[in-house]
């Protein structure tokens, strides 16, 4: 059974923080600036946040390196604060503690290998041929296709899917052939897939997911899809099958990623970016509009679907230019 607090000290030295003020009281749990009680830990990683913690009702507070008022607060100090909350929640999530083992009503092939270390959730179904590895945990809900292995430390979440069918069709006289879908799925190590995400099967060959992939709810990974480590993609974002994401990617929320192109490391898409092409350098991209009022929407639209008839004027105009200019 996890503790119900921790000293500051045990803290600090867990995530390897110096210490300003009282190493002694006790943290009961962690909480925003806003909200914290005199028993909880919050962190300051910006300006605003330093102006909040004015009003903030927190014991302790985690911040970068700095000079800070010991009688006014305590403090734990690191290069990266976020980091360090994130790390310090571990000692308090009481989930983990709760699933462990292999719930009665999970389902598991006997051809299955999975680690003894590993958590299986309630009514999790992990089929043929997998591999689940150490400390990985499943969530209830989650169904591991055949012919799947995924590395270890890594979270599945409730309802996800991972390795069905990919959407693989041919046409003949106008109907549809399902085409079988003959791969796996190949998850690295500390890799989180988000609740009900689908990871589909390669077609031929794996769908390669890398080490320390993010991905949200909601996500869709197609068949033959790879994607490079550490890269993180928000919820609704479609990727089609064959494409190939590089190492340190961003995706925002509902992005649409065309299949069967390449995009190179460190590259990072806004919200609703629709990527058509490959992309070979790193940088922001973007190709959503951004919200605007109604009514000068509508106007806009009504602009665009004149840009035809716009540019056959300017054409028409060129010509009597140069004419005239001859």
């Amino acid at each position: 059974m996890l503790q119900k607090s921790y000293s500051l000290q045990q803290i600090a030295d867990y995530v390897q923080a110096d210490i300003i003020g009282d190493a002694s009281v006790r943290i009961e749990g962690l909480a925003p600036l806003e909200t914290a009680t005199n028993a909880q830990l919050s962190f300051i990683d910006s300006e605003k946040a330093f102006n909040n913690a004015n009003n903030s009702h927190a014991l302790a507070f985690v911040v970068p390196p700095g000079e800070y008022d010991a009688t006014r607060a305590n403090y734990l100090v690191v290069t990266n604060p976020r980091f360090a909350f994130a790390k310090a929640g571990e000692l308090f999530d009481h989930k983990a503690a709760r699933n462990q083992g292999i719930h009665p009503s999970a389902v598991i092939a006997d051809s299955a290998n999975v680690a003894a270390t590993a958590i299986i959730g309630a009514h999790v179904t992990i089929g043929h041929d997998c591999i689940i590895g150490d400390n990985t945990r499943i969530k209830a809900n989650a169904v591991i296709a055949d012919n799947v292995e995924i590395g270890a430390n890594c979270i599945i979440h409730e309802g996800a899917v991972i390795g069905s069918d990919g959407f693989g069709n041919a046409n003949d006289k106008g109907k549809w052939y399902k085409i079988p879908q003959l791969g796996g799925v190949r998850i690295a190590d500390n890799v989180e897939i988000g609740a009900n995400s689908t990871i589909d099967c390669g077609a031929m060959g794996n769908t390669i997911i890398g080490e320390g992939v993010r991905l949200d709810n909601l996500v869709h990974i197609a068949h033959n899809v790879e994607i490079g480590a550490h890269t993180a993609i928000a919820a609704q974002v479609a990727v089609a099958g064959s494409t190939k994401i590089g190492k340190h990617c961003i995706f925002a929320g509902q992005c649409g990623v065309n299949g069967h192109i390449t995009i190179c490391d460190g590259a990072i898409f806004t919200g609703k970016a629709a990527v058509t092409k490959s992309v070979t350098e790193p940088g922001i991209y973007s190709s959503n509009t951004g919200l605007m009022e109604n009514s000068k929407w509508r106007k806009m639209v009504v602009r665009l679907r004149q840009l035809d008839d716009l540019a056959k004027v300017v054409k028409k105009l060129e010509k009597l230019f140069v004419k005239e200019k001859a």
